[in-house]
């Protein structure tokens, strides 16, 4: 009796998270409205934070968020709020802001064959 309980806990659990769960342009209007917006990537086992990447965070308001070696699941969802948030500088910034940007994070690639 106790595991049933318990698979059915872990089951309405998991349902309830995924459907709290934001799209990735949910997320990257609120992070707008919040001024927190992030641009992600898959960094490796040591972290390579540079002096070019905090300029980049001072002047466009856009923070690094590294997942090391780990991928996260709902890679293509970062992959998504990242496009969005390059059409945003590009919108606010025009294409100044290109030079400076990593080239690593995700869905660089997808948005700059666009």
């Amino acid at each position: 009796m106790k595991n049933i309980l318990l698979v059915f806990l872990l089951c309405v659990t998991s349902s309830y998270a995924q459907s709290e769960r934001q799209t990735p342009k949910q997320q990257f209007e609120s992070d707008l409205e919040n001024n927190t917006i992030q641009l992600y990537f898959i960094g490796g086992i040591a972290s390579r934070a540079t002096d070019k990447d905090a300029e980049f965070v001072s002047k466009y308001q856009a923070t690094y968020h590294d997942f090391g070696c780990t991928p996260p699941p709902f890679l293509t969802e970062y992959s998504d709020y990242n496009i969005l948030v390059l059409n945003y500088l590009t919108e606010k910034f025009g294409k100044d802001w290109e030079k400076d940007i990593r080239k690593d994070i995700l869905g660089w690639d997808k948005w700059k064959s666009k």
